[in-house]
């Protein structure tokens, strides 16, 4: 993609080409004693920092400076991706959080399934959701698993993952992670950026599939590695979620869990019961989601498979406990 001509003074980030309505003329500092920042990025919303009005496919934070205080969250949720532009510095030492969960979907992630997937059927186990990894199977119990689709290729704009697919008569499937940008003349990390997918649901308490786990999100750093300062505190995170147990007529199977850290799977549901375990969202270098673990007993129904990762761009960055999945350093042209 073009960068941005010299002259075009209120439009910033060769990748995310966002053009501000106005220059910006105070700071954001979201510092010890504040609360924490929660942002809605519907179009039209009302929020504690307004997106700016000019930019309609993202919602865009705009400031001379953004600094965002240790144990200090912000958190995106809403229809668009999440961007925040600093003129200057952009220094992160708490969380920026558009992961989802099962009621809150992260910022720029869409409910509605990714293209390519089979849905499962009677008992079987929901498919995890794919994005930057492919995500895993659910059980065959009853009629058909869920298959997961082909991971995709980095997308052209920033976006939200893909959501998990709902067990045969059973849990829904988790949202994928949500999207966030950042540009700036220098980004200083020390905190944690989580985009990661939501864990499927437990089959209910009848024979049936759990969902599966959403994939996670996209994080990118619209800078040079030049420009990049990274702390010992530094985590960001795109992992996918833990697919959901099968239920069973005497009880509801255990949900996916979420990933806490780079190097930290969602876990899949197992209360123990005969309904199949779900498999884990992807974690570190490993992008696809586990298959569900084909453990159902006689009553059961299929365990979900894991959410796949998302994507990463942030040039530079290394390390399985402090990025997951590993930066994409090349973007599309």
């Amino acid at each position: 993609m073009a960068s941005i001509p010299p002259d075009a003074q209120q439009c910033f980030g060769p990748f995310l080409s966002v053009c501000l309505s106005a220059l910006p003329t105070t700071a954001i500092n979201v510092s010890v004693t504040d609360g924490d920042l929660d942002i809605n990025t519907d179009a039209g919303a009302s929020a504690s920092a307004q997106c700016d009005p000019g930019v309609s496919n993202y919602c865009v934070v705009a400031a001379t400076q953004i600094t965002i205080a240790a144990t200090k969250k912000v958190r995106g949720h809403g229809a668009r991706p999440l961007v925040f532009v600093a003129v200057g510095a952009f220094e992160l030492f708490g969380e920026i959080d558009v992961s989802s969960t099962d009621t809150v979907l992260g910022a720029g992630t869409s409910p509605s399934v990714c293209l390519g997937a089979r849905a499962a059927t009677i008992n079987s186990g929901g498919f995890g959701g794919s994005f930057g990894g492919r995500g895993g199977d659910g059980e065959q119990v009853d009629g058909d698993r869920g298959i997961a689709s082909p991971s995709l290729g980095f997308p052209p704009v920033l976006r939200g993952g893909c959501p998990g697919g709902a067990g045969g008569a059973g849990g829904l499937g988790g949202y994928g992670g949500g999207g966030v940008g950042v540009v700036a003349s220098m980004v200083h990390i020390d905190g944690k950026i989580n985009a990661s997918g939501g864990g499927g649901r437990g089959g209910p308490a009848t024979k049936s599939g759990g969902g599966g786990g959403g994939s996670g999100g996209m994080i990118v750093l619209d800078v040079p590695q030049s420009a990049i300062i990274v702390g010992s505190g530094a985590r960001l995170f795109a992992n996918g979620g833990g697919g959901g147990e099968g239920g069973e007529a005497a009880s509801a199977g255990a949900d996916g869990g979420t990933a806490s850290g780079p190097n930290v799977s969602g876990i899949g549901g197992n209360n123990g019961g005969p309904g199949g375990n779900g498999g884990e969202g992807s974690a570190s270098s490993t992008l696809s989601g586990q298959n569900a673990l084909g453990d159902a007993r006689s009553g059961g129904g299929g365990g979900a498979g894991g959410g796949g990762a998302g994507f990463i761009h942030a040039t530079g960055i290394t390390g399985d406990n402090v990025i997951a999945p590993p930066s994409l350093d090349t973007l599309p042209q």
